[in-house]
Formats: structure tokens, C-alpha cells, sequence
């Protein structure tokens, strides 16, 4: 009797994977079979996500890189591709998020950019030939895209040129089938919400968990996303049911927005 042919294995990069959101989707896809690039500067991180496909059917394959690198960050790509001929779908969770306030350091303003929106693009660029028909590439952007945050000028300008780049993209790669969207978080219970926390504490006079307990009262939902509710939403773009969704930027934010 013919033995059945294997199906290959899907492939999706995914970068930011060594924690929060970047992590909950690549488990996600690990848990669906899928073969998965981590990408990120923690080489413990990215271990210890990969350890964890060893309860799935999924492979994980570890690529650290530091994407404000572009040396590095071309290399670990071209690396990358030298394997894998074919992509099916990229994920773009990495973010840096430090203080740059009107009167700071430019230099800190040039690294958001860099790392938030031009890294990205230039990631991109050097991916997508590699893209099957009908993939889908997924950027993770913020509700601060939307409004502006006093002292976050980097992040919020960088979140809100994610989201052009994901609108501009869309129509560039409609003619292969290849969807882009900008999924917008709001408030995620991620190590980078915490020491987000951590840093406005003083100021308000409250404890870390007090402030907590403030912010999440500003919100409609009056609680925190987690990364897994974040990574679902990731999957579902992924989903047939997403196939003619493309340049949106979706907002996910227990009602921030509304």
C-alpha cells in the first residue's frame, strides 16, 4: 500500500519571540504544526520558547538577532533564507519602548525609529520575495499609534508609521494574494507593560500595583489583555476566514478606543 504524502510544514517568522506577545504566537503556531523562525536578542529566550515545542507537533528553529542591527539583522536573514526558500506568513512583534522626551537625547529617538518602522521595512523588503501566493504578514503596532503620550514622541510616531507601512504594503502585495495588517494592542500584560509601570510610579505616587489598578480602571473592559488573547487575534489573520482582510489596522484594546 502507497504510504500517504506528507503535507510540508508551513513556515512563519516571528520576531519579538523570546517573550509577551512574540512568544504567545509562536506558541500558537507551534501547537498548529507549524514551523516556526523565533526571532529576537535573548538567546535564553528563544531557548526556552523553543523547548517548549517539544510538547507540540511544531519545530522551532532559533534566530538571535539584534533588529536595530542592520548588520546583524541582514545576516541572520540571509541565514535565514539560505534554508528556508519559502515563507508562509511573517510576524512582526518586536518593539523597543524607552522615554524620549521633547527636550531628550535625539539619539534615543533615532534608535525607536529604527528599531519600531525603518527595522522592520527593511526586514521586509529582504523577506518577501521568499513569501508564498496567499501568505500573510501580520505588525504589531500599539493604540498609541493613535493618540499621543507626553515623553513617548519615538514610540507613538514609530506605532503610527507601522501603520501606514502596513496600509501601503497591502496594496503592493494584493496582486500575489499576500495580506498585510497592523493589529493595534492596547494595554498587554507583557514585561514591557510592567516596567512601563514601574517607570510612572514615582511620579504618581502610587505603588506598582496601585497604578496598575489605575490604568486598568480607565478602561472600559477594566482589565489588561494578555498575550494569548493578542496571539489568538495573530492566528485568526492567518485564518480563511481573514483571506480578504488586508491594510486594516485593527484595534485590540478591552475598549480604549470605543
Amino acid at each position: 500500500m502507497a504510504s500517504a504524502i506528507e503535507t510540508p510544514m508551513k513556515r512563519v517568522l516571528v520576531t519579538g519571540a523570546s517573550r509577551g506577545i512574540g512568544a504567545a504566537v509562536a506558541h500558537h503556531f507551534l501547537e498548529e504544526h507549524w514551523e516556526v523562525a523565533l526571532c529576537a536578542r535573548s538567546v535564553s529566550g528563544l531557548q526556552k520558547v523553543a523547548l517548549a515545542a517539544g510538547l507540540s507537533r511544531g519545530k522551532a528553529r532559533c534566530v538571535p538577532c539584534d533588529l536595530s542591527n542592520r548588520g546583524a539583522s541582514d545576516a541572520a536573514m540571509a541565514s535565514l533564507l539560505a534554508d528556508w526558500s519559502a515563507l508562509d506568513g511573517i510576524v512582526l512583534a518586536h518593539a523597543l519602548n524607552i522615554a524620549t522626551p521633547l527636550a531628550g537625547s535625539l539619539a534615543d529617538f533615532e534608535r525607536m525609529i529604527e528599531t519600531d518602522l525603518t527595522g522592520p521595512l527593511r526586514l521586509l523588503r529582504q523577506l518577501i520575495p521568499a513569501l508564498q501566493p496567499g501568505s500573510r504578514i501580520v505588525l504589531i503596532g500599539s493604540v498609541l499609534g493613535r493618540f499621543g503620550v507626553p515623553g513617548q514622541h519615538g514610540y507613538c510616531a514609530a506605532k503610527a508609521g507601522l501603520a501606514g507601512l502596513a496600509r501601503g504594503l497591502a496594496l503592493d502585495l494584493a496582486p500575489r494574494g499576500i495580506t498585510v495588517n497592523c493589529l493595534q494592542p492596547g494595554w498587554v500584560d507583557t514585561d514591557m507593560a510592567r516596567a512601563a509601570i514601574d517607570a510612572q510610579c514615582g511620579s504618581m505616587g502610587m505603588s506598582a500595583v496601585e497604578a496598575r489598578a489605575f490604568f486598568e480602571a480607565q478602561l472600559p473592559l477594566k482589565r489588561f489583555l494578555t498575550p494569548k488573547e493578542v496571539a489568538g487575534h495573530v492566528r485568526w489573520l492567518f485564518s480563511p476566514a481573514a483571506a480578504g482582510l488586508t491594510g486594516q489596522v485593527l484595534n485590540h484594546d478591552c475598549g480604549t478606543l470605543a
